[in-house]
């Protein structure tokens, strides 16, 4: 089988990541896997990176679909939550490319900023099967990445709760966008949960698509149990402290609940022999990522990380910590569970998303209802004064993730998928496929810009874009005085400049004319001495 994953990234970023896991996992069983990608940052001769066509006619339109991204949706988000809400305009024609037509199976992933709805109809009209990895709720909603409890996508995403001023209703026009353009497509949607796999399977959208659940995986040799001893000395850790970890990208998203873990460790701060091994510098707090700003109130130095640019030092910071604590309040598969796990770290979460799918009460770690602080703030308590327990819970998690999580679990699990809907697929739409070398394809794919939009979007596009315009106008024009006066104080700069160079120019002349004046006079002394002799 040819195979292309299609995603954003390849290496940045959770579902970046999982991605990745699965093409690599698919290539180590000799499954012929390629990645196509819009930013590439690995080495990978097997990862394909699109070289943007921009038409110059469409770099105004272009500008205008970033202008409601930017003052339409951004600038009028709701505090129900800040994970992104991406608008599905503009993306990339990948449906001509030599790689997608040569390929069987076509699998899209995470494609916010790289595919837009008119352009993921292009490659459902190549007639190819196409499965769809969800890493988030994008696909199915009006633009939101996590719903933040709202389930209007079962219906029709109108009154968006995340948009504070929607006149126009975008968020449903969107969804209506999604309808209509993958109607009667060839898709299988997996999602690595069985959360997201439910709310998939009851969204307006996917509710009559076949909707499969498969894990993601890990390099179980990479992300392995290190003596805990060892990983705290590589991190310049006490060897006889208590290590919590915590983590993620940006602790000022909502959903990752920063400040659920704030209220819980507050909360431990209260129970008198956790606080007895704060006042003996016996508990250590070490967070990778870029944590919440509060998190320096809560009166417990933290260690931060910051961006950990290798797996063997995540692999460290997880092996060093005696839990890993993962407070989100919405999320898919995470991870940096999957990898605390394999690493033998038990994790304290709460009881939501996928997370429950891997974590098991008092097995691998400790879970609480979602958004109660207080027990979490026990968990995390139990597995600091029953460290035997916590020892335990890390080798089942450990145990567990070495057994179902490997990289070649996985890509048996898709590879049956994928043979299975190719066996579905007609046979005149089997027999058109193309069989190149894929090897033979360039590395960089020419993809050109599509700024076309769905018809719904179209109907109120105007509006929208007349409203973004008019808010980001003072914006834009503070900006326009600013070049301008940037402008002007660099002219200003220039004409001093000059006025120099002329001076200098002048002077440089008068002693040309001084050092050829002594010239002659050096060469009159010479023939008069030469005279003379």
């Amino acid at each position: 089988m040819k195979i292309v994953q299609i995603n954003t990234y390849d290496i940045q970023g959770g579902a970046a990541r999982a991605a990745y896991r699965l093409h690599k996992g698919l290539r180590e069983i000799g499954e012929d896997c390629r990645m196509l990608v819009r930013y590439k940052a690995s080495s990978d001769d097997s990862v394909y990176r699109i070289d943007a066509r921009k038409d110059s006619a469409k770099l105004d339109e272009e500008f205008y679909l970033d202008q409601i991204q930017h003052c339409y949706i951004d600038c009028h988000r709701t505090d129900l939550s800040n994970t992104i809400f991406s608008l599905p305009y503009p993306g990339y024609d990948l449906s001509e490319s030599a790689l997608v037509q040569a390929a069987d199976i076509i699998n899209l992933h995470w494609v916010a900023w790289y595919q837009s709805l008119t352009t993921l109809h292009g490659l459902f009209s190549l007639g190819k099967p196409v499965v769809w990895t969800l890493h988030d709720q994008w696909a199915f909603t009006g633009g939101c990445h996590y719903s933040a409890g709202c389930d209007k996508y079962i219906r029709d995403c109108s009154s968006c709760p995340q948009l504070a001023d929607d006149p126009f209703d975008l968020s449903a026009a969107i969804l209506k966008d999604k309808i209509e353009l993958f109607k009667n497509v060839n898709l299988t949607v997996v999602t690595p949960s069985k959360w997201l796999a439910g709310c998939a399977g009851v969204s307006r959208l996917f509710k009559n698509v076949r909707v499969e659940v498969i894990p993601n995986s890990l390099e179980v040799d990479v992300f392995m149990p290190v003596p805990k001893a060892e990983a705290k000395q590589r991190l310049s850790l006490p060897e006889d402290t208590i290590t919590l970890l915590f983590g993620a990208h940006s602790g000022e998203e909502k959903r990752k609940g920063f400040g659920e873990l704030i209220g819980a460790i507050t909360y431990c701060k209260s129970h008198p022999e956790f606080q007895k091994l704060l006042d003996e510098n016996k508990i250590t707090v070490l967070c990778f990522g870029y944590p919440a700003k509060e998190l320096t109130t809560i009166g417990i130095p933290i260690i931060s990380l910051g961006y950990l640019d290798s797996e063997e030092r995540v692999r460290d910071a997880y092996a060093a910590s005696d839990m890993f604590i993962l407070p989100s309040l919405e999320d898919n598969l995470p991870n940096t569970m999957l990898e605390a796990l394999s690493c033998g770290t038990p994790v304290v979460a709460f009881d939501v998303g996928g997370i429950p799918d891997v974590v098991k009460d008092d097995v691998n770690g400790k879970l609480a209802p979602v958004k109660d602080t207080r027990l979490l703030a026990e968990a995390i308590l139990d597995l600091i004064l029953n460290p035997e327990k916590s020892a335990a819970m890390g080798k089942n998690g450990r145990k567990q993730i070495r057994d179902d999580y490997k990289l070649r679990v996985q890509a048996q699990h898709y590879t049956a998928l994928y043979k299975e809907v190719l066996d579905t697929t007609t046979k005149l739409q089997h027999d058109e496929i193309r069989h190149d070398n894929l090897d033979d394809v360039d590395k960089t794919v020419s993809a050109a810009l599509y700024t076309s939009i769905g018809i719904h979007f179209k109907d109120i596009y105007e509006q929208v874009l007349f409203k973004s315009l008019k808010e980001s106008a003072p914006t834009l024009q503070r900006k326009w005085q600013e070049c301008e006066a940037d402008r002007a104080a660099r002219l200003d700069i220039i004409k001093r400049v000059n006025e120099q160079l002329e001076i200098c120019e002048k002077d440089r002349a008068a002693r040309l004319d001084v050092i050829n004046a002594l010239d002659a006079q050096v060469k009159g002394l010479q023939r008069f001495r030469r005279g003379g002799s």
